[in-house]
């Protein structure tokens, strides 16, 4: 729809790098703004926003390479687009787990605020794939439909997901981690809801999906195989939880 946001000379800046970057800088400053409830210094936060940033970016790009035969290539081009969020999401958490354990600090508490931020960002920086005319619906009839990839009216399915990432990011910061904070809940809690709430809505918003996104099985797309793994296990880490509480 607008995949260049601005050309200088032979460079384009696309409209997709710019929303994801402010998405990313969304999320690390609002994690850095809540450093005093975190126990942490600002330079602390950010140690965690790279660690965790780095460890996103690898498994998101090792998880498209690898559900996308043909894909993988050594160039700029090839590492700037093409992500597997599920990829991101469980390489940023490794990359976090290991970086918390290095340095002695409470991963679960600490996962807590970071995945409230990534709600954030992600929210934000899905309205990239608008712009870009990627991650597309199915045809719609409904008023809101958006021309893209040559039909007049598909469903956005983008804002779909922008929008449902934002109110889980408003459960989160308004409603869960508060209770975290003074007790009433556990640790981890905020990230037990950002899983499950995110393979939800994930799940649901795939249905409506109409782009090319890897090979189904029985009638799931890999990202919802990928819901459905991650629901599971964060079921059965609950379950663990409560029989050794």
């Amino acid at each position: 729809m607008f995949p260049v946001l601005l050309t200088l000379g032979p460079l384009d800046l696309s409209t997709y790098g710019v929303l994801a970057a402010l998405g990313w800088l969304a999320g690390a400053r609002w994690l850095v703004s809540r450093r005093a409830a975190m126990g942490l210094s600002e330079d602390q936060v950010w140690d965690i926003v790279y660690w965790v940033f780095g460890g996103a970016f690898l498994g998101g790009k090792l998880m498209y390479f690898w559900v996308t035969p043909g894909s993988f290539a050594l160039t700029f081009d090839a590492l700037r687009y093409g992500f597997v969020f599920y990829g991101g999401l469980l390489g940023g958490l490794a990359a976090g787990l290991w970086h918390a354990r290095r340095l002695k600090l409470p991963f679960l508490k600490l996962s807590d605020w970071c995945l409230t931020s990534v709600a954030l960002g992600h929210g934000i920086g899905r309205l990239g794939c608008l712009a870009a005319g990627c991650c597309y619906g199915r045809h719609t009839d409904l008023p809101w439909g958006v021309a893209l990839a040559g039909d007049s009216s598909r469903h956005p399915t983008q804002v779909y997901e922008a929008a449902l990432n934002l109110a889980l990011f408003a459960v989160l910061a308004r409603f869960v981690l508060p209770r975290v904070q003074d007790g009433r809940w556990r640790p981890g809690s905020a990230l037990v809801v950002y899983l499950l709430g995110y393979s939800v809505l994930r799940f649901a918003v795939e249905f409506l999906r109409g782009d090319d996104r890897g090979a189904f099985v029985a009638g799931l797309s890999p990202s919802q195989w990928a819901a459905l793994a991650v629901a599971g296990a964060t079921l059965a880490a609950l379950a663990a939880r409560k029989r050794h509480a």
